[in-house]
């Protein structure tokens, strides 16, 4: 921000007359350290959020210094602040009638070769100043079409930009230091913490605005949550994973765009979604493109040195090649904010208890509340006929071993018995199946197995605990080297909380349909009622272990 060159004439009697000391009206002091503090804010946070993604490289080394926790949360909130408080220094500007501060005219023009370097530079700092109205207009649009999950362009396009223009606004924050001390020294830049009081109705006027642009933004923040009509019916769906049922064709259908998911096309994929309910249960149909069906669930291949899982980041929860295909849901009655405020970036977010051991971050909830996730995995759940019924809650107590994975507060429904098992004890030191097929024909089950991660797979990469046995060094020899064995063994369906969720999905020409089932309300203090307000997000798994697609405005559910 420009000041109006204001000088201070007091000088003690007998003293040497000091160079004159320049001042700025305190308005213009405040909002040039309220946009300041704002802008820091929001490119601290979105620095960290960059450092997500899978090619970060100049990010992920800016985020060493960046904060942590709910970071999200802040980015949205101080670049919403930055717009109100960029608009008011408009309307100050206006009020004030100062407006020449930043008119860069025919004066200024001639100014540029003007032999007093003070008129120079003043030209050049109201080109700079241009600079920055420039780039904080299009941090909004691109953040704005990013918020919004925009398809207008594409997102990771998007996305670029965003980035570009963040590295922008630090650059320009060197040239306007530099433009006022090559104006008027190091005394040039002692004006912005020298107020005098002035124009104060002005001041009052652009607080007002401030104020106005802030409320209005949140108003049309709740205005882009759209509303899911869920009818109510006498004949409710088959569960079969088929859409062809009539109720589908009447149910009101919304589609969700997402984006930041591996594996998907520039990272972006729509969800359409539709659900009924019969007064007890709802039921919902979820559909969404994906080349490939992807069943290979880190599977263990026998080497000449013994068996190996084959996978590329598991260990670090980061794997995004031999993984399969999943959707989750969230579901939420206490803020349409609640994928931000459950989502925690960092590699140590939470103190007094280990870090992810991805660096990525946790889900948790701060306020004591619980957020309902259904988790569809189709190897793992699949074939149950189920979604893992888990939820986000208050971040949990480090675990007892000091190598076990901490998720915060994401962790599963009670359960009595059921679930699948991780066919292997450990992956350091020399792996050893869990359980072997009983019988090596047991494998044709897979199909023709394609050891490309992008390849579809055809078969079923799960085993039924009636077609296995304890590991033995004899079963073992029935095994060639080469031999592929699925790493999911199932037990039978969840019983309890956690096997609440009935769900069927099939995969079918480059689509996949999932149906899901659940009470209205289960009664259970971990899952979360479906009623009016209840709100719903979605996240596609392109066999990716938690590199998920995402958005940020859910859907709000109508029951009628």
């Amino acid at each position: 921000m420009v000041d109006d060159g204001q000088v201070s004439k007091a000088v003690p009697l007998g003293a040497a007359d000091p160079p004159p000391r320049r001042r700025t009206d305190a308005p213009t002091v405040v909002l040039h350290w309220l946009v300041a503090l704002l802008l820091l804010v929001n490119l601290a946070t979105g620095f960290r959020i960059a450092a997500d993604a899978q090619d970060a490289v100049w990010s992920r080394a800016v985020a060493a210094l960046a904060p942590q926790g709910e970071v999200v949360m802040w980015h949205i909130w101080s670049a919403g602040a930055l717009i109100a408080a960029a608009a008011g220094y408009v309307v100050f500007l206006r009020r004030s009638r100062l407006a020449r501060r930043v008119a860069f005219d025919a004066s200024r023009m001639r100014a540029l070769r003007s032999p007093s370097r003070r008129r120079r530079w003043q030209s050049i700092n109201v080109l700079i100043h241009w600079l920055a109205f420039v780039l904080v207009l299009a941090a909004a649009g691109t953040g704005t079409l990013m918020y919004g999950g925009s398809t207008i362009v594409s997102q990771p396009v998007v996305a670029a930009l965003h980035r570009g223009i963040a590295w922008g606004l630090i650059g320009y924050v060197g040239l306007h230091v530099a433009g006022h001390m090559l104006m008027a020294g190091w005394r040039g830049l002692l004006t912005i913490v020298s107020p005098r009081l002035a124009y104060g109705i002005a001041a009052g006027v652009s607080l007002v605005a401030v104020g106005a642009v802030a409320v209005a933004l949140v108003i049309v923040d709740g205005a882009m949550v759209r509303p899911l009509v869920v009818v109510r019916v006498t004949d409710p769906p088959q569960l079969d994973g088929d859409p062809c049922d009539a109720v589908w064709q009447m149910a009101h259908a919304v589609t969700i765009q997402t984006s930041r998911g591996a594996n998907l096309p520039s990272g972006e994929v729509a969800v359409t979604v539709r659900a009924v309910h019969d007064g007890t249960h709802a039921y919902f149909l979820f559909e969404w493109p994906d080349a490939t069906r992807s069943q290979k669930h880190l599977p263990l291949q026998k080497t000449v040195s013994g068996w190996r899982v084959l996978q590329h980041g598991y260990e670090r929860q980061d794997e995004n090649a031999y993984y399969e295909d999943k959707l989750a849901v969230m579901l939420a009655r206490t803020s349409r904010l609640a994928a931000l405020r459950t989502t925690h970036l960092g590699p140590k977010p939470l103190d007094g208890v280990p870090g992810p051991s991805g660096e990525r971050g946790l889900h948790y909830t701060t306020d004591g509340s619980i957020v309902d996730i259904w988790h569809w995995k189709s190897v793992r759940t699949g074939p149950l006929g189920q979604a893992d019924d888990n939820y986000f809650g208050p971040p949990l107590p480090p675990p007892d071993t000091p190598d076990a994975r901490y998720t915060g507060g994401y962790t599963q429904d009670p359960t009595r018995r059921g679930g699948f098992l991780q066919n292997w004890k450990d992956l350091d030191g020399t792996l050893v199946p869990r359980f072997l097929p009983k019988d090596p024909a047991v494998l044709g089950r897979l199909g023709r197995i394609d050891l490309d991660p992008e390849a579809s797979d055809e078969g079923e990469w799960w085993l039924p605990m009636s077609l296995v046995l304890p590991y033995t060094p004899e079963l073992d020899a029935l095994y060639p080297v080469g031999t592929i064995v699925p790493s999911v063994i199932l037990r039978g369906p969840f019983e309890g909380d956690r096997g609440d969720v009935a769900a069927v999905g099939t995969w079918s020409k480059g689509w996949w349909r999932l149906e899901v089932r659940r009470e209205l309300d289960t009664g259970s203090r971990f899952d979360v009622a479906i009623a009016d307000g209840t709100y719903l997000w979605v996240a596609v798994f392109d066999h990716t272990q938690t590199r998920h697609s995402q958005h940020l405005h859910p859907v709000r559910i109508e029951l009628r």
